[in-house]
C-alpha cells in the first residue's frame, strides 16, 4: 500500500479518522495529529481528491519521528534512499514547512533536494510556477515528512457570505453528529444553508426541518438545488423563530444541529440570555433521548448557559472558524 498524508481543519482528528475508516474499510491509519492524518491506502489516489475536508494531500516519500529534527537531516535522509514519484511529469519546486508556516533554509539544503529530484525523476525545476511541489515538513509533535503534493484545495471564504460556514466545516459537523437513518433533524438557524446542504447531499435521515427567522435566508436555503431536489416530504423549509418553533411537535426531534448566531455579525443582545432562551425552546421539541450539536465561538457563554439548563455537555472539540476559536458541542438531556 502507498502512504499518504492529508491535512484538514484543526480539532477534527477523531471525526476525520472515523469518516475515513467508514469510507475505506481497508485503510490503515499510521498517525493522527492536530490537523494531519498519515495513512496507507491502496485505492486510486484520485479518490482522495474528492474528500471535501482535505486541504493538502501528499504522496509520502519519507517520514521521521524524534526530537530535534531539522531540515538538513530530513533532506539527507530522503536523498540517501530510492524514491518513487507518483507524478513524474511536468515541473517542480521544493517547499520547506516548519509547524504550519513556510520556512527559509540554507541554499545548500534546497539545492541538494532539487538535485535529488532532478536525478531521480523526469521532473524539471521551476521555482516560480511549477506543476508539482515537493514538501519537507517538520511539525512540533516530533513528526516530519517529505511528500509530493498531489492535491490542494483552495479556500473558499471569498465566495461566502459574511458568517457563512465553509462546506467542509459543515460536513465535519454533520459527521460529528453521527447522523442516523431514523433521525428527525432540526436546523433552526439555517442562515445560508451550509449545514442543510451537506445533510441533504451526503446523509440519510427520516425528516429534516430547516428554518430561519429571516424569511430571505429561509427562502434562499429552500431554493438551493440540493434542498429543492429532495424527495417530497423529506425536508420542510420555512421561516420560523427558533425561540418558539410552533410548527414542531413536542418531543418529536431526535437531533438539533446548528450554528446559531455568535453576535459578531448581527445584533442579538446578551448572548448568554440568547442561549438560555434557545435551550428552553429546544427542551420542548427534543425527545427524551435527543441530542444537540452546536457550533459556537462564544464558548464561555454557551457552557454557562448549559450548566444552568436541563442539559449537559456529552463531548466537545475545539477548532478555528473564520479565524476565531470555536467549540463544537454534543449536548444531551
Amino acid at each position: 500500500m502507498a502512504e499518504f498524508i492529508s491535512t484538514f481543519i484543526t480539532g477534527f482528528q477523531s471525526v476525520v479518522e472515523g469518516d475515513l475508516t467508514q469510507r475505506f474499510p481497508k485503510i490503515k491509519i499510521l498517525g493522527l495529529y492536530d490537523g494531519l492524518i498519515h495513512y496507507r491506502f491502496d485505492g486510486d489516489s484520485r479518490e482522495l481528491e474528492k474528500i471535501i475536508y482535505f486541504n493538502n494531500t501528499f504522496f509520502v516519500l519519507r517520514t521521521m519521528k524524534g526530537k530535534g529534527l531539522n531540515f538538513s537531516f530530513l533532506v539527507g535522509s530522503v536523498c540517501s534512499s530510492k524514491n518513487y514519484f507518483l507524478v513524474n511529469k511536468g515541473s517542480f519546486r521544493i517547499r520547506f514547512v516548519q509547524g504550519k508556516q513556510f520556512a527559509r533554509v540554507a541554499k545548500s539544503i534546497t539545492r541538494r533536494a532539487e538535485e535529488y529530484v532532478l536525478a531521480n525523476s523526469k521532473l524539471k525545476l521551476d521555482r516560480l510556477s511549477p506543476t508539482n511541489e515537493i514538501w519537507f515538513s517538520i511539525r512540533r509533535e516530533g513528526f516530519a515528512f517529505c511528500g509530493e503534493l498531489i492535491s490542494k484545495r483552495e479556500f473558499t471564504e471569498k465566495n461566502l457570505n459574511k458568517g457563512e460556514l465553509r462546506p467542509e466545516i459543515a460536513y465535519l459537523i454533520c459527521c460529528f453528529a453521527k447522523i442516523k437513518e431514523d433521525d428527525k433533524i432540526l436546523e433552526p438557524f439555517c442562515g445560508y444553508g451550509s449545514i442543510p446542504v451537506q445533510l441533504a447531499k451526503k446523509f440519510k435521515f427520516q425528516k429534516l426541518f430547516i428554518s430561519d427567522i429571516e424569511a430571505e435566508k429561509a427562502a434562499l436555503t429552500g431554493s438551493r438545488k440540493q434542498i429543492s431536489a429532495a424527495s417530497e416530504g423529506l425536508i420542510d423549509c420555512r421561516q420560523a423563530d427558533a425561540f418558539s418553533l410552533n410548527h414542531i411537535e413536542d418531543k418529536s426531534i431526535s437531533l438539533v444541529i446548528t450554528d446559531p448566531p455568535w453576535g459578531y455579525y448581527e445584533e442579538i443582545g446578551d448572548i448568554k440570555e440568547f442561549y438560555q432562551k434557545m435551550f428552553l425552546s429546544f427542551n420542548r421539541i427534543l425527545s427524551d433521548s435527543g441530542r444537540m450539536v452546536i457550533l459556537s465561538a462564544r464558548k464561555e457563554e454557551l457552557e454557562a448557559a448549559v450548566s444552568e439548563s436541563d442539559f449537559k455537555i456529552k463531548n466537545s472539540l475545539h477548532t478555528l472558524v473564520n479565524g476565531k476559536k470555536a467549540g463544537l458541542y454534543c449536548i444531551e438531556k
